[in-house]
């Protein structure tokens, strides 16, 4: 009786191709980077009110006083293309504040205050900008 050899084929090992699959993950990667906005409150957590008014000002030079909750206060300002965030405490606010706003050309303040802060520590900030050459200003709210 013959015997029959059955020949064994080896499998061959697929390697799937990862290319298509990265490509997604670095599009995916540079879309986020593109429509992520960020928040450059200098580390402090506001909680900021809402308003169905909130107008959004796209300036160039902006000026920021940023309160928070806990007596924490910060002036940020893109002037020239250039941001900073700095702190600074109620003394030394008018000095920095005059420095700022005479780089600016339409002397805009906003301030973007807790929700928790007292009124009249807001209204104390305003009258030193005013005082400090402020032509105007914001207080900045979220839109509802």
């Amino acid at each position: 009786m013959k015997t029959r050899r059955i020949a064994v084929r080896k499998k061959r090992q697929v390697v799937p191709d990862l290319t298509p699959l990265i490509d997604v993950v670095f599009l995916l990667l540079i879309f986020f980077m593109v429509a992520t906005t960020f928040d450059d409150l200098g580390g402090m957590r506001i909680d900021i009110p809402q308003s169905a008014a909130a107008v959004n000002h796209k300036d160039v030079d902006k000026i920021s006083v940023l309160m928070g909750k806990d007596n924490e206060m910060k002036v940020r300002s893109v002037i020239g293309g250039r941001s900073s965030v700095e702190d600074v405490d109620i003394e030394g606010l008018p000095v920095k504040l005059k420095g700022l706003i005479d780089r600016t050309p339409d002397g805009r303040v906003g301030i973007l205050a807790d929700r928790e802060i007292d009124y009249g520590e807001v209204v104390d900030v305003m009258s030193i900008a005013r005082e400090n050459g402020a032509k105007s200003i914001d207080i900045e709210t979220k839109r509802m």
